[in-house]
């Protein structure tokens, strides 16, 4: 089978001849503190044992602010391990909180 211009009449290859117009925008910078930044990484990584637990559209509102609060929390840490280890906490965790 040929890709060639017999099968694509359209088609061009890609060249580059090195004088085209390149057109770059840069993204508005946001300072982001280094506390912010793991609050931010603390946030996700709880949200993805959530998610690993109950699939991603099952994760409630009340899930989503047990992470956020979780995540401002600096001083807990989560057991080290594998997966299970932090699933299984996470999920003991957030029994412990609902039932109260």
């Amino acid at each position: 089978m040929s890709y060639f211009s017999d099968h694509y009449p359209l088609y061009v290859p890609p060249h580059i001849s090195g004088t085209e117009k390149v057109k770059m925008s840069t993204t508005k910078v946001t300072n982001m503190t280094e506390m912010e930044q793991r609050i931010k990484m603390r946030h996700a990584f709880a949200m993805s044992s959530f998610a690993r637990l109950f699939t991603p559209n099952r994760i409630t509102y009340d899930m989503r602010l047990f992470c956020k609060k979780w995540s401002e929390d600096i001083d807990v840490q989560p057991p080290l391990g594998d997966l299970y280890k932090v699933d299984r906490y996470f999920l003991e965790l957030w029994k412990a909180s609902s039932s109260q």
